[in-house]
């Protein structure tokens, strides 16, 4: 099978190679390049859905003949550097809370992890030493998608958070700038997605499970009560040598136990 039907936004469809067609795994990155191409570039579906063909049925056979989905395809490049002014802040004033912590030393203690007490509390040091910086403009990344006729399709982002673990800098949008649901839940986003793939960078499979528990420890202000509820509602504990690893963190900043 060498073309592959396509359709956007009408009733028409097309046939494009096979290359040069995508399956939509990632609804973010598809608005992206929907945007960014001039041309669809993503597998056709029946509309109103088939009960008889799902679409992850869809996705399977469209799999196994080749067709890639758009998130292991495209190419992604942070920007180097940051065209605005930047401000240095309180690491813990800003982002990195003491129940930020609590909460992932919760999950990093979960058995099925396997991370003993050092290795999760050097994970999490790694955090607890950033160097916060925050901007009132954009911090953007860009794609890429390569084409079979050697052309590619680019694409910008605008992301409201980036840790560089190799540095330890976390640049963050200013959060005072957030108006909003919608802004709420997009810094939340890429907030939780930034934090996790930052500590998890060895285990891939528990980036998104992770990410979606800072996420929703974000929305909820990293209230106490609140992450204390979270954790048990997950099955997660703190166990005691992550609450010395935790007091002793916290201990230098005014209010904290000494």
């Amino acid at each position: 099978m060498v073309k592959l039907p396509v359709n956007r936004d009408t009733d028409v469809i097309m046939l494009i190679n096979k290359e040069d067609v995508f399956i939509p795994d990632d609804l973010l990155l598809v608005d992206l390049f929907e945007k960014s191409s001039p041309n669809p570039i993503f597998i056709w579906y029946p509309q109103p859905s088939s009960v008889s063909m799902p679409r992850t049925k869809l996705h399977e056979i469209y799999g196994s003949i080749g067709v890639l989905p758009i998130s292991k395809s495209v190419q992604r490049k942070e920007s180097s550097t940051l065209d605005c002014e930047i401000k240095e802040v309180s690491p813990r004033e800003a982002l990195i809370k003491r129940e930020l912590i609590r909460l992932v030393l919760g999950y990093l203690s979960d058995p099925s992890i396997n991370m003993d007490a050092n290795k999760r509390q050097l994970s999490v040091k790694a955090l607890l030493d950033v160097n916060v910086f925050e901007t009132e403009g954009l911090i953007s990344v860009s794609y890429s998608l390569s084409l079979s006729s050697g052309k590619n399709i680019n694409a910008t982002a605008c992301e409201m958070i980036r840790w560089e673990r190799e540095t330890s800098k976390l640049f963050s949008q200013k959060i005072e700038r957030l108006s909003g649901q919608k802004d709420r839940i997009q810094f939340a986003t890429y907030f939780a997605q930034a934090i996790a793939e930052g500590l998890l960078w060895e285990k891939e499979d528990r980036i998104a499970e992770l990410s979606e528990l800072i996420k929703l420890g974000w929305l909820l202000d990293f209230e106490e009560e609140a992450i204390a509820f979270l954790l048990k509602t997950k099955n997660l504990q703190i166990f005691m040598e992550d609450e010395e690893f935790l007091k002793s963190a916290f201990s230098t900043l005014p209010g904290e136990a000494k």
